[in-house]
């Protein structure tokens, strides 16, 4: 005899001894897998430290006397967003909790991925695996993509049990918090060095603008510089730029297009873009104006289709 019950978050039918039905369950699962890939992200996105890399794939120093306008753009860092770090530790604070949780009713030790060893598949490096990539970059993942980690192998498990109910929306939350915090462009934005000629100099003061601003004046010497001519200005400057997912995410949005860290991920998944490098932390550095470059053949395409 089929036992049916009600899952507790939706109401629909549960076909087993489950509290929560699978559909509600898959929408947690893919929130902590999103963690899993950007949970490293979130102190940079917070603390505005992230930097675009020059054209080959090195971080720019913050004495760097010039605006690089002809080359490697640096970026300095916009204010810091307590808010959002407030949200980001919230966020966290119940994904490890959660994990700690299970960890302590199932008896055994969360079951967390660490640095690798062993052999490689033989493609150099090349190859999509995330243990070689982890062999490779000798690196550890981060503590909450960790936990977030330890959650998805223990979904199951934790769908059966009464404090699903609680447990599986709160993880869902954080998750999605997270992800906002990478993926969302910041208030202000860098606009790039003011360069207005002042009696035969240029007036080196940086710029920033709002996401809605038309015009930015520069604080320093109040000269007004359209928005839409600083936004292409910097796209062609970026577009020989390395940098990592989220930064290229982030830079785009305020720039150019609405883009998410995991659109440039599938991407790079799919073969459409190539790694031209690590950054020190091991993330794969892609070129931004390939990144441009793919999404604008699918906005076209897109478009000769609906016509």
């Amino acid at each position: 005899m089929t036992i049916t019950t009600s899952c507790d978050l939706c109401g629909d039918p549960v076909r087993d001894t489950a509290y929560v039905c699978p559909r509600c369950t898959a929408d947690t699962v893919r929130y902590l897998a999103d963690v899993v890939k950007v949970a490293g992200e979130v102190e940079t996105t917070v603390a505005r430290l992230a930097r675009y890399s020059d054209r080959h794939g090195r971080t720019l120093p913050d004495d760097d006397p010039e605006g690089r306008p002809d080359g490697g753009l640096r970026v300095t860092p916009l204010p810091f967003d307590a808010a959002a770090k407030q949200r980001g530790d919230r966020a966290m604070n119940d994904i490890v909790t959660w994990a700690r949780h299970v960890a302590e009713e199932r008896g055994v030790a969360p079951t967390l991925p660490g640095p690798a060893f062993g052999p490689l598949c033989g493609s150099q490096g090349v190859c999509r695996h995330e243990s070689c990539s982890l062999i490779y970059r000798r690196s550890v993942p981060h503590p909450v993509a960790r936990a977030a980690a330890h959650l998805l192998a223990n979904m199951e498990w934790l769908r059966h049990r009464p404090e699903a109910e609680e447990a599986l929306p709160q993880l869902a939350a954080a998750g999605a918090t997270i992800v906002r915090i990478v993926d969302s462009p910041p208030p202000l934005w860098y606009a790039g060095p003011c360069w207005a000629d002042l009696d035969g100099e240029r007036c080196a003061e940086e710029l920033y603008a709002r996401t809605d601003d038309g015009t930015v004046r520069c604080p320093a010497c109040k000269t007004r510089h359209d928005v839409a001519d600083r936004r292409r200005w910097l796209l062609g400057e970026a577009d020989e730029v390395l940098a990592h997912a989220s930064l290229i995410a982030a830079a785009l949005t305020v720039l150019d297009r609405r883009v998410t860290s995991s659109m440039v991920r599938n991407l790079a998944h799919r073969g459409r873009i190539s790694a031209r490098g690590q950054d020190e932390r091991g993330r794969p550095l892609y070129r931004v104006g390939e990144v441009r470059a793919v999404l604008g053949e699918a906005t076209r395409a897109t478009t000769s289709v609906a016509a």
